[in-house]
């Protein structure tokens, strides 16, 4: 179990910093983006993910902090919570595919502006995929139980908070009224009666 825990505690040292990077790099300044080439824009952001890993990976020893070890009661709540973004996953993943995952629509004049997504979970919540980033990662850091974990994972909310903000003021860029009539009726995160069923 140890040798999974510090699986799991490596890539969120190494992989989270980059995220609370690399979409405040990308909503702002899409127009910018779609200037240039998307092979030149993933070209960037490939190299500044290698770099954080590079630049990560001694220190993640470091970074972990205090180990409080396994503890099987927060390892089940952290397998609820993988179970809750596992089911959100699966009502998202048919609207929202790599290539909008990796921010196309945003870097790319040819996708530009994409579809406004409105179908299925879309119409319950606005930002499915950042609510099941939360529940994995609160799920991760409980299972790992590493106090530099917990402190990452705290901050990734915000951090992900702060990027909704800047995407949707991309979005009605984007798509103008119908993203703000849309907005209006369809919460961000939480939909007004809990039906992931559908």
């Amino acid at each position: 179990m140890d040798i999974v825990r510090y699986v799991i505690a490596y890539i969120i040292i190494v992989f989270i910093p980059f995220i609370y990077v690399l979409w405040p790099l990308i909503h702002p300044f899409a127009n910018f983006w779609r200037k240039i080439k998307p092979w030149q824009t993933y070209g960037i952001f490939f190299t500044l993910l290698g770099v954080t890993i590079l630049t990560l990976t001694p220190f993640v020893e470091l970074l972990t902090g205090t180990d409080y070890g396994f503890n099987p009661f927060l390892t089940i709540a952290g397998v609820f919570f993988w179970v809750i973004s596992f089911v959100i996953w699966n009502k998202r993943r048919k609207y929202l595919t790599v290539k909008i995952l990796l921010g196309y629509p945003e870097v790319s004049k040819k996708a530009y502006p994409g579809k406004l997504l409105t179908e299925g979970i879309y119409s319950k919540i606005r930002h499915p995929r950042y609510l099941e980033l939360m529940f994995e990662q609160i799920g991760n850091a409980l299972i790992v139980n590493m106090l530099g974990v917990y402190i990452i994972v705290t901050l990734l909310i915000p951090a992900l908070y702060l990027t909704v903000l800047l995407e949707e003021k991309e979005l009605i860029q984007r798509f103008g009224n119908a993203y703000v009539e849309y907005s209006k009726s369809v919460p961000r995160f939480f939909p007004m009666k809990m039906k992931l069923s559908k």
